[in-house]
């Protein structure tokens, strides 16, 4: 191999290492919950952008997946402290606050919502609210 070559080789590593530092991406798939109609599964796939990390979280139900959005900050299933009609619920955080990304079984429809989250501060009550619509199932 000439030193041209090994210079070339060289080279296309440092590319490929510093890429891969930069853009850090891993798929997760976490255990299928349940709900009244079926289950839900969550899944994230996460990498840095500048200082803040990025989580695209995808709804699987019924076979069929749904992209639902991508969020600032890692996500994770969360059980329990479900809202009127939630069955399912992933919580992406970052810096202190976040979304709350749901699925609700109303009545006549089956529907995913974001809303807000915020832990608050000293003497400052923390906030959960402001749901929207993103999707029908």
């Amino acid at each position: 191999m000439t030193r041209r070559n090994w210079g070339i080789l060289v080279l296309v590593a440092f590319i490929l290492t510093a890429v891969g530092s930069i853009i850090f991406v891993h798929d997760t798939a976490t255990p299928a919950t349940q709900g009244d109609t079926g289950a839900y599964q969550w899944r994230f796939v996460a990498w840095e952008q500048g200082d803040t990390p990025q989580t695209q979280v995808t709804l699987v139900e019924g076979g069929k997946s749904h992209i639902i959005g991508t969020y600032d900050g890692s996500c994770a299933v969360m059980e329990g402290d479900y809202l009127e009609y939630e069955v399912s619920k992933v919580i992406c955080w970052f810096a202190g606050g976040g979304h709350e990304v749901g699925v609700f079984e109303e009545p006549g429809q089956v529907v995913v919502r974001v809303g807000e989250v915020d832990e608050g501060a000293s003497g400052i009550e923390g906030f959960r609210g402001n749901f929207t619509l993103v999707k029908r199932l």
